[in-house]
């Protein structure tokens, strides 16, 4: 399978989750809720590994997201996507955690104007997703710095604007757009050092 259709395929997980069985987690049934678990674990683990330095690290934040995808189950009123549902909750906690650590990382505070990122173009972008496998692209986001990986998943994989990412993160626009440039950047140089991008350069 080449690189594009394992993204496509990666991107269209769908998970058949039956009505009774969310009943059966509201009323607190730990058989229900340990299946609901098994159902969600996969696709929950490939947004926390994004995230995260480690499987370690990961596994932690995938628990502690479930708990709170049980604690608000209730919420859940099936007119949406259940997927999208627990990957909104998935990923606030996931940022939730992240802030609460923030005064750890060292991050850039830009106070300018982002006005072309050159960095990445779409002809990179398609070149990269033909010669790689979503694994290895994964593993070159997560040796990104904290801060790159933790804004560059948000806006270029799982969609936030620029000003939701300022917000939830405490930054400007300025300085999120900064982060998402110096990611595709360091991305692309370590592209271009692999073996196998010969057409990349």
């Amino acid at each position: 399978m080449r690189g594009n259709d394992k993204l496509v395929a990666f991107s269209d997980f769908f998970m058949k989750i039956e009505k009774h069985l969310l009943a059966q987690c509201r009323e607190g049934d730990r058989r229900a809720q340990l299946k609901l678990y098994d159902l969600c674990y996969s696709y929950m683990m490939s947004i926390c590994v994004r995230y995260c330095k480690d499987k370690q690290e990961a596994g932690a934040r995938l628990n502690l997201s479930f708990l709170k995808i049980l604690q608000h189950i209730d919420t859940y009123d099936h007119s949406g996507s259940f997927k999208a549902w627990i990957s909104k909750i998935t990923v606030r906690s996931i940022i939730d955690e992240f802030r609460s650590q923030q005064k750890h990382y060292q991050h850039h505070q830009y106070q300018g104007e982002m006005i072309q990122d050159d960095a990445w173009n779409d002809d990179d972008q398609r070149l990269a997703l033909v010669e790689f496998d979503v694994d290895y692209i994964l593993a070159v986001i997560n040796r990104l710095p904290a801060m790159d990986k933790q804004v560059f998943n948000m806006f270029a994989i799982d969609g936030y604007s620029h000003k939701e990412i300022a917000e939830q993160l405490m930054i400007t626009t300025g300085t999120s757009k900064w982060h998402v440039h110096e990611a595709r950047k360091k991305i692309k140089e370590s592209l271009i050092k692999s073996p196998k991008t010969a057409s990349l350069k």
